[in-house]
């Protein structure tokens, strides 16, 4: 169970996951169910991961290749380790070394970088060490610095628009060319740490939008800076297909865009809509039941779910199922008409 939690927790932080094959694990080989639980792909290799951009990497040994989604072998088992594709790029490591590879499995950037790169809007984060410190900055799909390294903190493109702090307390927002769009005037406050890099990605834009806090209550503001909702709510989460969840006196719903209620606060949870379902909670803290929601609000999945199995993400419902534990340590994938199609036994 451990080893099986620690590969789906690791290929998926920063990324949404679309496909319809979910990863497996029985008797020690790993394959792939389609969302009626069958057997797409029979148990073989010995890691596996979710399928992103058509491929999925795959293992039979000590080295890392990819597979489409119908089992063939597309990137030959070459690398110590890789990351997902995004964007039509994986990262590859090499000795010590990061570098990237295309779908083909061609290298289009040299190892020689700290971390896996991950392209969003045309351009990967990169990080220089500079003794005890450390700066980031952008590099193209070529390799070539597109936005000198001269951030303390730094998040991830989305939106066309990134997360950006020279001197690591107070934030802002650079476009694809490193010019500032929403000056750095707002605090960073405390923030979470994933596999020793901090964490910002709530503060990415959204559907154009991104809440933003003040005095303990939050707004929403635009792409442009401009706050479009006032500062009146106990939180509020991403926008996502028209709707974001919101907090009021301790319970969540969801609001539009102008701030107006279309699901009730009454949910001890909520997380971002994705693919039409959004995961609510119930329950006494660190004892919630989870399920789903609808964009009326209708519940589809009932709220029996013992709770997510990746602590850096949110809850969300791929194309055909969602993965989570089921029951307490029982891992497995529920269909969107609440059906369990498979746990590991």
């Amino acid at each position: 169970m451990k080893n099986f939690f620690f590969i789906l927790c690791f290929i998926i932080i920063g990324q949404s996951l679309n496909a319809q094959l979910y990863p497996i694990k029985i008797n020690n080989d790993w394959g792939y169910i389609d969302t009626t639980g069958k057997i797409a792909i029979e148990p073989a290799f010995k890691w596996a991961g979710f399928f992103i951009d058509g491929l999925a990497f795959v293992s039979s040994g000590k080295q890392f290749g990819f597979i489409d989604e119908t089992g063939k072998l597309v990137i030959k088992e070459q690398f110590a380790n890789v990351s997902n594709f995004s964007e039509g790029y994986a990262s590859f490591l090499e000795d010590e070394d990061w570098g990237v590879i295309n779908t083909k499995g061609e290298i289009v950037i040299e190892p020689r970088f700290a971390a896996p790169l991950i392209f969003h809007d045309g351009l990967a984060k990169f990080k220089l060490e500079r003794g005890l410190f450390s700066t980031y900055g952008f590099v193209n799909a070529k390799g070539d610095t597109a936005i000198y390294p001269r951030y303390e903190k730094l998040s991830e493109f989305s939106n066309g628009v990134c997360m950006a702090s020279e001197d690591g307390s107070k934030y802002g927002y650079i476009n694809t060319q490193g010019e500032w769009v929403i000056p750095a005037t707002m605090d960073i406050g405390v923030m979470m740490k994933i596999n020793g890099e901090y964490d910002f990605s709530d503060k990415d834009f959204s559907n154009g939008f991104i809440a933003v806090s003040k005095n303990d209550k939050y707004g929403l503001m635009d792409i442009n800076g401009k706050m479009v909702l006032d500062y009146k709510f106990d939180f509020i989460g991403k926008y996502s297909e028209g709707l974001a969840p919101a907090k009021k006196d301790s319970l969540y719903g969801y609001i539009d865009q102008r701030g107006n209620w279309v699901i009730k606060p009454i949910y001890n949870g909520a997380e971002m809509f994705r693919n039409g379902l959004a995961a609510v909670s119930k329950g006494p803290y660190l004892s919630e039941q989870w399920g789903f929601v609808d964009h009326s609000g209708k519940v589809v999945i009932p709220l029996n779910i013992y709770g997510n199995f990746n602590p850096y993400k949110p809850m969300e419902f791929f194309k055909g199922a969602v993965a989570c534990y089921i029951t307490e340590g029982v891992f497995g994938y529920i269909n969107r008409a609440g059906k369990v199609i498979w746990k590991l036994e």
